[in-house]
């Protein structure tokens, strides 16, 4: 890291050793009045490999004693970072990955994947790549490497661990052996042919689920590691599958695959089984034949997991119809001359006997083909929640043809139901509501207690309200007197987000946090803060002040299977500044002031806590300043710095980040991010990239690792001599793509008013929404001497009748009515507005030379949008080049692809503003024939 950087990490450490911390540290940002990388060098390529990204997964050990977390290199030398807070010792585990500590915190598992170049050479074979498992003792010290490993988990007291092997490659069902080990005795138990497998949430209960090629021999079995005994639970020539523990007991229940040659598809048992540990082990089969309530066209199927009620007495499951198979007609039978008389030898009848290939759409389906399709695909089909209570052995069905959906809450006495029926054809174009109904666990009786309302939450613990959110306030409502409380009416707090300029009814609400632990109060955020309100009315109270400084409070949930916020532990929260950009940590205890934890010019991020100890880590960033962990104790009296990414930076130039403001032509107020380019001269005029897409100001304090296959790099835009400017904005409902380019102008000209860029040399850049911008930007106005638009509309009246395979095979409709595109209507009912914002139709005012990428497998974007903008551009005789990526999609993944359009981008821009020679491809088309030549011989070059 540079120097500043340097500085800054030391000016956090001391600054938290020596505050009293009562009212938060203040972390100094790096400020410099001359750069003081003036005599470095800028990044080049060549250098990028080394670079280090801090991967996702950082985890604490439960006693808070161990930190792991991923390091990603661009040059694929991907390695674990394990620390050991106490002794202040590292270690590194080349190419781990997937990294978990045992619940008792002295072991580290992980798997290891091939080097880069191993893993490339067997996949262009087309041979299998496997991993290898790692693991480490954390108290002796131990390291044992063990081959093939495909999975692994450890036992829910830490003591065992399970290693699922790699299925042959000729095994259709792909099972597996599994081998457990013994952590402590190190012996190992083995397993073959295993399906599935399990390990109960606290102990060491295992299921497992076997299944063998003929399926002689398929069962669950249990196995206790504390006594290494084995029991077979169930066995018989079936599949079994859905393993399901009850949290913090030793119940367990899974599905049996059950065949009817009558019906299609098949139906499942339900196995269950209680208190596993003990000698009085009880066993439940849930069986459809004979169960009074189960209709006989119904089957039981496995896509929805079972789950388990909070007190282990119900099990709830799914059912769907159950169709019949179609009856073969015998044509061996009656008198010939009643045959049909169509099958006279005309060579056409014969045609009859074979199924179209024919997809039939109607545009009253509620949901289109396409999406029916990808959801029978993926097993998302209609299904219909129910429940078997299992002491008494009675079946309840909840969900139905009223209710098709429903919400489950596994220690309420109901669930609820929705029936959007009544306001169908609304939500079938993104304006979506329901009736709400409860709906009796025991009795399937079903109350309606909404109608039309799309926001709604968790009941409370003590099962008797519910929080929903209509016409901009929070309502309780108490199901037994059926009583119904606006409980945000005259507070000056909005909990909505009226700034939002999307065209919808109900603005997005900022958000339900949860219950407290007791049923009686509940959390919400407004713009700034945090509120508590009461199930008895009582006035509600803000339990934060960020108003005052315009400060946005949120909460962070630490522990993911947290159900409710227990009001007594302190609350921690993430804040960030909304015009400062400032960022950091603060708890609060509800009631008690809020403690400021660290604060500062930077971006804070992945906020964790260890599950037993007081002990938290946290990711601090800016723009000059390479990401890295920090670990704490809960006040934040003492937190010192563990990793210390890229500390290489130091010996290259970077640049430095700012805000800028402005005002819209609607008089808003925004911002936008700058970034100044490696080695700023002051005085000297730079030409400038403009990167779009809606708000961008927040990214002001990121990192972003130079790369080539990071396409769009402001920290590669820096390096190379360019200010970027990322601006925030925000649309016009109607006109998005007019409302757009007033608002980049006005951005433009507050950077280019500080003298800072040269007017002549400045370019546009964006992907997507983005790439659409980009895209219609250059046709209204002339500010810009180049643009570059990445997978991007361009014709708003095509692309909305268009499907987004991408989003589940739904219509572009609601997208372009109400979200993205916020175009309110229609095109026929607005079609002026439609070609007044559309890219192809003011084709005719294109003046700057434009490169639009496109991937001719997007099925986010029709890449056709590409084709019908070039082909218009060539048409009105306007410089345009289109660059087509076979076999990808809405973003290149292959990295020779994304390295290749990351180059043409430095090209272009070095061409248009940098005047730097312009490469064949951007002054003159290639011919085709060439083009294979040169992409044939592409290694020789």
């Amino acid at each position: 890291m540079n120097s500043f950087v340097r500085q800054f990490k030391l000016i956090l450490v001391t600054a938290i050793l020596i505050s009293g911390i009562q009212n938060g540290l203040t972390v100094a940002s790096p400020k410099t009045t001359q750069f003081e990388s003036e005599d470095r060098k800028p990044v080049s390529p060549k250098d990028y490999g080394k670079w280090e990204s801090l991967g996702r997964g950082g985890a604490l050990s439960r006693d808070g004693i161990w930190l792991v977390y991923p390091i990603r290199r661009n040059n694929d030398k991907d390695e674990l970072r394990l620390h050991n807070l106490k002794t202040e010792t590292n270690k590194v585990l080349e190419q781990g990955s997937d990294q978990q500590f045992s619940k008792d915190s002295r072991w580290l598992g992980y798997l290891i994947n091939l080097p880069a170049k191993e893993r490339k050479k067997l996949e262009k074979k087309k041979e299998p790549v496997h991993t290898k498992f790692g693991l480490l003792g954390l108290v002796n010290g131990d390291s044992t490497v063990i081959k093939d490993v495909a999975s692994f988990a450890f036992s829910g007291n830490g003591r065992f661990v399970a290693m699922k092997r790699y299925a042959p490659e000729d095994r259709k069902n792909k099972s597996a052996d599994l081998v457990v080990r013994n952590l402590n005795t190190g012996s190992d138990f083995s397993f073959g042919n295993v399906a599935e497998y399990s390990w109960q949430e606290d102990g060491a209960l295992l299921a497992v689920i076997i299944d063998t090629e003929g399926k002689t021999g398929n069962g669950i079995q249990l196995f206790d590691g504390a006594t290494g005994a084995l029991k077979l639970l169930d066995s018989k020539d079936a599949l079994y599958t859905g393993l399901s523990w009850r949290k913090k007991s030793d119940d367990l229940a899974l599905f049996r695959v059950e065949k009817n040659d009558t019906y299609e598809d098949s139906t499942h048992v339900i196995l269950s089984w209680q208190q596993l540990a003990s000698t009085t082990a009880k066993a439940g089969i849930f069986d459809q034949t004979g169960m009074t309530g189960f209709s006989g066209h119904t089957r039981v199927v496995s896509n929805h997991p079972l789950e388990w009620s909070k007190d282990g007495k119900s099990l709830f499951f799914a059912t769907k119809e159950w169709i019949l198979k179609p009856v073969k007609e015998d044509t061996t039978k009656g008198d010939s001359a009643n045959q049909d008389s169509t099958n006279t030898g005309n060579p056409d009848s014969l045609l009859t006997d074979e199924a179209p290939a024919l997809q039939i759409w109607h545009s009253r389906d509620v949901r289109i083909i396409p999406e029916q399709k990808q959801r029978a695909e993926n097993k998302r089909e209609d299904a219909h929640l129910a429940v078997w209570h299992i002491k008494d052995n009675k079946f309840v069905q909840l969900g139905d043809e009223l209710t098709e959906r429903t919400r489950l809450q596994d220690d309420a006495p109901v669930v609820l139901g929705l029936d959007a029926t009544p306001y169908e054809f609304d939500g079938m174009f993104g304006r979506p509501h329901s009736d709400v109904y409860t709906i009796d666990i025991y009795t399937g009786k079903k109350h309606k207690f909404l109608a039309r309302v799309n926001n709604f939450y968790s009941i409370s613990p003590d099962g008797k309200n519910i929080v929903y959110l209509t016409d901009d306030h929070y309502h309780l409502y108490n199901f037994k007197s059926a009583k119904d409380r606006n409980l945000t009416v005259g507070s000056a707090a909005s909990f909505v987000n009226k700034e939002d300029d999307h065209p919808v009814e109900q603005k997005p609400p900022y958000g339900f946090i949860g219950w407290a632990k007791n049923g009686k109060s509940f959390f919400v955020h407004s713009k700034y803060n945090i509120w508590q309100f009461w199930a008895d009315g009582s006035r509600g109270r803000n339990i934060t002040d960020g108003e005052t400084e315009k400060i946005i409070h949120r909460y962070v949930r630490l522990d993911p299977d947290e159900d409710t916020i227990d009001t007594k532990k302190p609350l921690y929260l993430h804040r960030s500044g909304e015009w400062t950009k400032k960022a950091g940590y603060a708890s609060v205890i509800p009631g008690k002031s809020l403690k400021s934890l660290v604060w500062g010019d930077v971006f804070a991020s992945r906020l964790v806590k260890a599950k037993d100890a007081n002990t938290l880590a946290y990711v601090i960033e800016g723009f000059g300043d390479s990401p890295d962990y920090f670990v704490t104790q809960g006040d934040f009296a003492k937190s010192k710095q563990v990793s210390d990414t890229n500390p290489f930076q130091k010996d290259f130039a970077w640049g430095k980040s700012e805000l800028i403001e402005y005002t819209n032509a609607k008089g808003r107020r925004l911002q936008g991010a700058l970034f100044y380019p490696a080695n700023y001269q002051p005085g000297r005029k730079y030409p400038m990239i403009t990167y779009i897409y809606e708000i961008r100001s927040r990214v002001v304090h990121c990192y972003a690792v130079p790369s080539e296959r990071n396409y769009y790099n402001h920290s590669v835009f820096t390096s190379q001599g360019y200010f970027v400017l990322q601006p925030d904005i925000v649309f016009d409902a109607g006109d998005p793509g007019i409302s757009s380019v007033r608002t980049i102008e006005i951005a433009v000209k507050k950077v280019v008013d500080m003298g800072l860029v040269d007017d002549k040399r400045i370019g546009l850049v964006g992907h997507s929404w983005g790439g659409y911008q980009a895209g219609f930007a250059v046709t209204q106005t002339d500010i810009f001497a180049a643009s570059v638009a990445g997978a991007g509309l361009t014709d708003l009246i095509s692309m909305y009748g268009m499907v987004a395979w991408d989003f589940g095979g739904t219509p572009e409709n609601y997208h372009f009515e109400v979200s993205q595109e916020r175009m309110m209507v229609p095109p026929w009912q607005d079609a002026e507005g439609y070609m007044r914002n559309s890219p192809v139709m003011n084709v005719d005012k294109l003046n700057t030379p434009l490169l639009f990428e496109v991937g001719d497998n997007d099925k986010n974007v029709d890449w056709r949008q590409g084709i019908e903008y070039y082909n218009a551009a060539r048409r009105a005789g306007k410089q345009m080049v289109l660059l087509v990526y076979a076999k990808e999609g809405h973003g290149l993944r292959q990295d020779k692809n994304r390295i290749d359009y990351h180059r043409r981008i430095l090209q272009w821009f070095g061409h248009y503003l940098k005047g730097e020679p312009a490469k064949k491809w951007i002054e003159h088309g290639i011919p085709y024939p060439e083009q294979q030549r040169q992409l044939k011989n592409w290694k020789k070059k």
